[in-house]
């Protein structure tokens, strides 16, 4: 599986790419229609051929014919993963108190494998507490066999130990909560309803191109955002600013699309989905 980060930066080249094959899921993008979407954000069509190329050897994108794109199969648990945005709140269930998630990565792992798994357990809302020990609070709607199968599929070696447990004495302990550093995590949703909100009154206003451009990438942003947020209980944050985050997310996510729908180039008219972006 390739080396995954998560990245702010939605306008590069790759990001676009990816993006646009992702709104296509199983079927497939002209390579003409990557060149066009290219464009509108700066891109050259060398540009963009080349960074085809480099997907392509990469395995993470594949070519079924000539001039003709989609995302490769090993991509598709990925892309899951970021649609459970949609399920908002339904991720998770209420918490009781002491009852923690934690995960034990193996020492030894091949640097890669090793990486990729702290990738998936940090993705999942999970937070190194000690060496070699990841740990969450156990509110999340799946069953450990379900859970496993969802970390697995983004990179989670079979060597981690997934098991819940409850720690000694404090049911919380401070030291472990500060990993989530959770009234950034608050500060962070408060933020970000704020942007959406601003945006989503200013994008009538603006051009249809530049509509198209800040839709893609704050809206990428927050789906972002919302497909990796840890999900922590009412405990530690505002669940409540979370779930308006959520709404307002979804409801953005349907004016972008209306917007990039009324465009006149066919290539364009499928706003981008956002990837899990591969690095390079």
């Amino acid at each position: 599986m390739p080396d995954l980060v998560m990245t702010r930066n939605r306008n590069k080249p790759s990001a676009v790419i990816l993006d646009m094959l992702r709104s296509a899921r199983s079927r497939h993008r002209t390579a003409r229609s990557l060149i066009t979407a290219g464009a509108l954000f700066g891109f050259s069509e060398n540009t963009l051929r080349v960074t085809l190329s480099r997907l392509m050897t990469r395995g993470i994108i594949e070519s079924p014919e000539r001039g003709l794109y989609r995302l490769a199969r090993q991509t598709d648990a990925l892309n899951d993963f970021v649609e459970r945005w949609r399920l908002g709140e339904a991720r998770v269930r209420p918490w009781r108190a002491g009852r923690w998630l934690f995960a034990h990565v193996i020492s030894g792992q091949p640097k890669g494998q090793a990486t990729a798994s702290e990738w998936a357990l940090i993705a999942l809302g999970f937070r190194g507490v000690r060496p070699a020990l990841f740990a969450r609070p156990d509110n999340l709607a799946l069953k450990t066999g379900e859970l496993r199968t969802l970390a697995s599929g983004i990179g989670l070696s079979p060597g981690v130990l997934l098991v819940t447990g409850q720690p000694e004495g404090d049911p919380a302990p401070q030291s472990w909560l500060q990993a989530w550093r959770p009234s950034e995590l608050d500060d962070g949703y408060a933020d970000a309803l704020r942007r959406l909100e601003e945006s989503a009154r200013r994008l009538p206003t603006m051009t249809s191109d530049r509509a198209r451009l800040e839709c893609f990438s704050l809206g990428g942003e927050m789906i972002h955002r919302l497909a990796k947020d840890p999900l922590l209980p009412m405990e530690f944050v505002n669940v409540q600013a979370r779930e308006a985050l959520w709404r307002a997310t979804l409801d953005y996510d349907l004016l972008g699309k209306d917007i990039w729908a009324s465009g006149k180039e066919e290539a364009l008219r499928r706003m981008p989905r956002p990837q899990l972006e591969t690095t390079g």
